[in-house]
């Protein structure tokens, strides 16, 4: 038998195996970064955006809200004014407290809140930021668009870490 001569050895392969192996991941890593680039991150509702202001949202936490889930129990509304925040529950009974400290910042769509009870030495801290729902125009004229989400912390240190206890979603009373 005479020798066959091939244009490739097997080593030659290995190299051409390897070689489309690299730039296959080198176009998926451009790709991926390409499209990483122009798809922004999602960010939370801020009191000042458009989406917020348009349906004639309020531009603070303040005002009337009732509690947006039908199937909490404990809570009805929430009150929130300059310098006291009442929770009222399902039987009608307020728990009423007084804003310590507030904190809104600008780079932060959060509003943070240190309240203390009136009548006992509780303290609590929460965080409101807007929660905005799209609902049908129809049921538009009956209810608000204004949905806000208030996250409860055991104390300072939790908020911080955002190591929330509960929250509760409420909707602006018209």
């Amino acid at each position: 038998m005479s020798r066959q001569k091939y244009y490739f050895k097997g080593r030659d392969l290995i190299k051409i195996r390897s070689l489309v192996f690299n730039i296959l991941t080198a176009l998926i890593i451009c790709l991926v970064s390409v499209l990483s680039f122009f798809v922004s991150p999602g960010f939370s509702l801020g009191w000042k955006d458009q989406e917020w202001l348009k349906p004639g949202c309020p531009e603070t936490a303040s005002g009337n809200w009732i509690v947006d889930n039908p199937a909490n129990t404990k809570l009805n509304s929430l009150s929130i004014d300059k310098n006291q925040v009442i929770y009222t529950s399902q039987n009608g009974e307020d728990q009423k407290f007084r804003i310590i400290k507030s904190a809104s910042v600008l780079k932060n769509p959060y509003v943070e809140m240190k309240l203390k009870s009136f009548n006992k030495e509780e303290e609590r801290v929460v965080k409101i930021r807007p929660h905005l729902v799209h609902i049908d125009s129809k049921d538009q004229e009956e209810t608000s668009n204004c949905l806000i989400k208030v996250f409860s912390y055991k104390n300072e240190k939790h908020a911080k870490a955002d190591k929330y206890s509960g929250w509760n979603i409420y909707r602006l009373k018209k």
